[in-house]
């Protein structure tokens, strides 16, 4: 205990205790015994130690007002280490206990610092290592970005393309789809043209074919000429000889109704056939047969 007596409350406390030694003796060690001890029992021995700077700081304010009471100024208080009597190492003991907690408190709070800072250290690396790799990574982003956009034109060209397609494809199919049904029209204008044009090539060479026969003397006439002509041209073609070199004869006259007998010219013989009624009935047949195709509507 640090204590300071005022010169001027000196004789006051020489007058009330003696001399000073009396006054530790009777008073202050008794004092201060009796209150350390009341602290002691609310706390360990290894309390007392850890926390001995605000014991002392309580205890400097607490007795600062009953050394007041004795004319005495505390100065301040002192907490020493405790020490045991020959012989007796538990203080010791408690003691190394604290210094081996200390040490095991200093080395946990190490090693929670070594442990940040190897933290503190990952993080550094790895941000030195992110910031070597930045260029790297905004190229590869970038490069992401370009290759997006690059897929959204392709697609974009590619359904143009696609649409572009359909609609010229559409077109084609209509031009196509009207040039046939203009060529079918045409087709179908051409061949009635032609049916018309063979109509009426027939109508005028069947009208020409009547008018021949009629000036000719009527069908059976025309129809011999024709016969004699196509005879005619056949004979020259082939040159049989029309009036046979060797002629031999029975003697028989001509027949009924002026027909030739059965020795006569061949050629005598047809013309005569056709002369006479059997060749006119033919050739009244065909011309009604004529007539009747003439009279049938064309189609």
């Amino acid at each position: 205990m640090v204590v300071h007596i005022d010169y001027r409350k000196a004789p006051l406390v020489v007058q009330r205790f003696g001399d000073i030694k009396k006054l530790v003796e009777q008073t202050l060690d008794p004092m201060v015994s009796a209150y350390f001890k009341n602290i002691a029992q609310k706390k360990t021995l290894i309390e007392l130690l850890q926390e001995r700077s605000d014991i002392q700081q309580q205890a400097s304010e607490e007795m600062r007002t009953k050394f007041a009471a004795y004319n005495l100024e505390l100065q301040e208080v002192l907490i020493g280490t405790p020490r045991a009597t020959g012989g007796n190492d538990q203080i010791e003991k408690v003691l190394q206990q604290l210094r081996e907690r200390q040490v095991a408190e200093e080395r946990v709070t190490t090693y929670e610092k070594q442990r940040i800072a190897a933290e503190s250290e990952k993080a550094l690396r790895e941000a030195q290592a992110r910031a070597d790799q930045q260029t790297s990574i905004t190229q590869s982003e970038l490069s992401i970005i370009v290759r997006e956009n690059e897929g959204k034109a392709n697609l974009r060209m590619a359904t143009q393309a696609a649409e572009q397609t359909r609609m010229q494809a559409r077109a084609e199919s209509d031009r196509v789809r009207m040039i046939g049904e203009g060529e079918a029209a045409k087709m179908i204008a051409l061949a009635a043209a032609d049916a018309e044009r063979i109509t009426k090539t027939g109508l005028a060479t069947a009208e020409t074919i009547a008018r021949q026969a009629e000036a000719s003397g009527g069908a059976r006439y025309q129809l011999t000429r024709q016969v004699v002509e196509r005879l005619a041209e056949a004979l020259e073609k082939s040159g049989v000889d029309i009036v046979p070199r060797i002629q031999i004869s029975t003697g028989a006259a001509s027949g009924e109704g002026g027909a030739l007998g059965a020795g006569a010219n061949p050629m005598a013989a047809l013309i005569g056939m056709l002369l006479s009624e059997k060749g006119e009935a033919m050739l009244e047949t065909r011309e009604t047969a004529t007539q009747k195709r003439e009279e049938q509507p064309t189609a």
